[in-house]
């Protein structure tokens, strides 16, 4: 989710949406590798991979939104990421269509289903999804 001050965009962080638990990704003031203007905080990253090893025990559908060029500066996160595409359980991870990445590519080739959003179908991707979790 973007972090604004001032109604300027300074960053982004990561939410846990079972437990409303926060981290910063990154921001123009972190220390880490850099993206864009951005700096990565790998401990924010950590918090996301200890989040993903915790669903894939605990939860029955996981949701990863999104894996990009910032989570993709930690080992970490790419370890605990990687987990989800051999998992038994539902998971649905999102990902940038020009993305070019190992993990990426492995979570292409390996999908059950893959689903490219654009401006027609956007509004309906939860609906989508819901249909093709059977919930």
């Amino acid at each position: 989710m973007e972090v604004r001050t001032n109604n300027v965009r300074t960053g982004f962080e990561f939410i846990d949406l079972t437990t409303n638990d926060r981290e910063i990704l990154a921001s123009v003031t972190e220390n880490g590798p850099m993206v864009g203007k951005y700096f990565v905080s790998l401990s924010g990253c950590q918090f996301a991979a200890n989040r993903l090893i915790n669903a894939l025990i605990n939860s029955d559908i996981i949701i990863c939104d999104e894996i990009g060029p910032m989570e993709l500066k930690s080992k970490e996160f790419i370890d605990a990421a990687r987990n989800l595409i051999t998992t038994n359980k539902n998971a649905i991870v999102v990902v940038h269509q020009k993305l070019e990445y190992s993990v990426v590519n492995e979570f292409r080739e390996k999908s059950s289903s893959l689903i490219n959003i654009n401006l027609g179908n956007r509004e309906k991707v939860s609906k989508i999804l819901l249909d093709r979790l059977n919930v």
